[in-house]
């Protein structure tokens, strides 16, 4: 029961700060760091199914709200990778290869597909691996920090 109230306050934390990274980081010709996205990814490489469903979910919302999108478009594809990468279990490669999909997700959803998609898609491969390094490091860092396994 310990444990998993403390793996909520985790998710609700990562939630917090991503949103605020995600916000608050400059954005490269464009293109933002995909900091939510890595982290739903991050979270479905080892969590339940039920528990990442959830945070990807909340994360997705989270950025259509930051981003101010319709409903559930990020949320939907979100999920989708999440229980991609929970199934095939490769978090950074799959966080930095999906964010140029999901931009052109983003593209069909809300109807913007004009001659700088094209720049946006070039510049996210880089971004993306950038922002998935430097995530995943900090989340591999709190992880440990937070000790889920040794609490009782």
């Amino acid at each position: 029961m310990r444990n998993s109230l403390l793996q909520l306050v985790f998710g609700l934390l990562l939630l917090v700060l991503g949103a605020g990274a995600e916000d608050l980081l400059p954005r490269v010709f464009g293109v933002g760091f995909p900091v939510l996205l890595v982290l739903a990814q991050l979270v479905a490489r080892r969590g339940a199914p039920v528990a990442f469903s959830v945070f990807a979910i909340a994360a997705g919302a989270m950025a259509d709200a930051l981003g101010a999108l319709p409903p559930a478009a990020s949320a939907s594809f979100f999920l989708a990778s999440a229980w991609l990468v929970n199934r095939l279990g490769f978090a950074r490669a799959a966080a930095a290869l999906t964010y140029p999909v999901y931009l052109v997700w983003l593209a069909v959803w809300t109807g913007a597909c004009d001659g700088g998609i094209f720049a946006r898609l070039l510049v996210s491969v880089p971004v993306g691996f950038a922002t998935a390094g430097v995530v995943g490091v900090v989340y591999a860092w709190a992880e440990r920090r937070a000790a889920f396994d040794e609490v009782g």
